[in-house]
């Protein structure tokens, strides 16, 4: 039989590792090799899962395994026991069991082999990953209540925040925190900014969020995960009451919730529920200062509804920068300088461009492909169709040769079974037919893609063009720059923005800058 083996870590295996019970894939794996041996099991691939995901979703090893056993590739998979296949919920267990059924495939394991197709072996096989399922939620509420209690004792269970790192307790199980000196002068000076303030301009008064994003910028100390200070970044460590010695433990709990496109998982700020106990681990600001700074957290006016999610850029979220690969911005200008398209990250060197120099060299450039097409229309020849026409009998081809190799390899089973092959003489045949095979389904694999992209190149003559010039007639005209965005996004995939000197301080041309534009091209049905 051509079989593959699948193997997954637990979290028992994790546990089992940490009390030094050795590396649990390398233990499966002898294992398994080992049982194939005997039984005369030729595998041709081993899969590995070092995610110890819940579900299949979280699993890309075990979704491209299920994927190939659906096609019909496998005639059996090996594994340790069939709770390694799926521990997710009903519809996991569904999924795999049949997959695994309507593709007629064997799952081996060293206790037992499991027909899908025996009414026996999959009632067995589906109480098997039933009985998986009850033990890994009976193993998650235990951890659960564990986590709770440590919490409940003030211990650390996620990583350390800015300011500490991770300290194992002595003599008992768990971790707390130590402080790191130079960032908890920071963590000091950001609160005393926020409660205190500090001198500007010969005035001592109180910095808010940005200002203290601002200040510590211009002081040059080094940002958490960004390359500069957000405002964002100190309501987070102002908000966090680790700072003050307390742990607080559940204040943003996964929540599950099924949409049309499938399962969502969101992790939204609550108080309820939430465990603050004292830690133990030393406080970096004093209590009554971090309560201080809560309190006027509290006080801060809300932001208007939407006031975020109103668009003011019509290129936002479109235009890319060439050097660091983020997103271009809209700066506004005032005093009577022109607004600006710039990228904000403080360590890109990219050069800004007053922002309706860009938006016109983009209309150009629509209208350029706009022209484009039109003259592609007029063309009373049609390349796409003859091309398309030579792919589709080279498919043909393709299948007539596949079917032929399968009827080889179905001819050399039953010349094994009429001992006219030895075993050694058929897997040698076989293992030849099954390359042949899989170099031809590549191939039609192939062929196919050159088709849907030939037809994508038919299907833009008919819907792309007329969506470019729409906009070119309707885009000046539009009110708001989410209307404008909206169009642009219907037929540009992104557009690289990229410049080389600067206009405004070395004299040179300030339109003297580049734009790649890529078409959002329609896609292929998906049925």
């Amino acid at each position: 039989m051509n079989c593959c083996m699948y193997l997954r870590k637990s979290r028992a295996d994790y546990e089992a590792e940490a009390r030094g019970e050795g590396e649990t894939l390398a233990r499966h794996r002898a294992t398994l090799l080992e049982f194939a041996k005997k039984r005369d099991i030729e595998v041709s691939q081993i899969y590995e899962e070092i995610v110890s995901g819940e579900t299949i979703a979280a699993r890309p090893v075990m979704q491209k395994l299920l994927a190939e056993v659906g096609e019909g590739k496998w005639d059996g998979v090996l594994v340790m026991e069939v709770e390694r296949l799926a521990r997710g919920d009903t519809m996991d267990q569904g999924l795999v069991a049949q997959t695994f059924k309507y593709s007629e495939t064997l799952i081996i394991t060293p206790l037992k082999t499991y027909d899908p197709n025996n009414e026996f072996d999959e009632e067995y096989f589906e109480f098997g990953l039933f009985m998986s399922r009850r033990e890994y939620k009976t193993i998650r509420r235990r951890l659960q209540r564990g986590r709770e209690a440590a919490a409940k004792e003030g211990k650390l269970l996620s990583r350390a925040p800015y300011g500490y790192r991770r300290k194992k307790l002595e003599n008992d199980k768990g971790y707390t925190m130590e402080i790191e000196p130079q960032e908890a002068e920071v963590v000091r000076m950001i609160f005393n900014w926020y409660t205190n303030g500090t001198e500007v301009n010969g005035t001592t008064r109180r910095l808010g969020l940005q200002s203290i994003a601002h200040q510590l910028n211009k002081i040059g100390i080094p940002a958490i995960r960004h390359d500069y200070w957000q405002k964002e970044t100190i309501k987070t460590i102002i908000n966090n009451p680790a700072y003050a010695g307390l742990i607080r433990w559940g204040y943003r709990r996964e929540k599950k919730q099924m949409s049309p496109d499938g399962l969502l998982i969101s992790r939204p700020i609550t108080n309820d529920d939430c465990i603050i106990s004292e830690g133990l681990h030393e406080a970096i600001v004093p209590r009554e200062q971090y309560e201080r700074a809560q309190q006027i957290l509290d006080e801060m006016p809300s932001a208007p509804i939407g006031y975020k999610s109103a668009i003011k850029n019509p290129l936002c979220s479109v235009i890319i920068c060439g050097k660091c690969g983020r997103k271009m911005v809209f700066r506004k200008g005032y005093n009577g300088k022109p607004d600006y398209l710039v990228c904000h990250s403080r360590s890109c060197s990219q050069v800004g461009t007053p922002y309706h120099y860009v938006e016109e060299r983009l209309m150009d450039i629509l209208k350029g492909w706009a022209a484009e097409y039109e003259v592609e229309s007029k063309r009373t020849d049609m390349p796409e169709q003859d091309n398309i026409s030579v792919l589709e009998a080279s498919i043909r081809t393709a299948d007539k040769d596949l079917e032929k190799l399968k009827q080889q390899l179905s001819k050399a089973r039953d010349l094994v079974e009429q001992e006219i092959y030895s075993v050694q003489e058929y897997k040698e045949r076989s293992q030849e037919l099954r390359e042949k095979i899989a170099d031809l389904t590549e191939t039609r694999d192939n062929l196919n893609n050159q088709i849907e992209t030939a037809q994508l190149r038919k299907k833009a003559k008919i819907e792309f063009a007329p969506k470019i010039e729409n906009l070119l007639k309707v885009y000046y005209d539009l009110e708001t720059p989410d209307e404008k965005n909206k169009l642009l996004k219907e037929i540009l995939e992104k557009v690289i923005y990229d410049k080389k000197l600067s206009g405004q301080y070395k004299k040179s041309d300030v339109t003297k800058f580049e734009l790649t534009a890529y078409p959002l091209l329609p896609k292929p049905d998906s049925n």
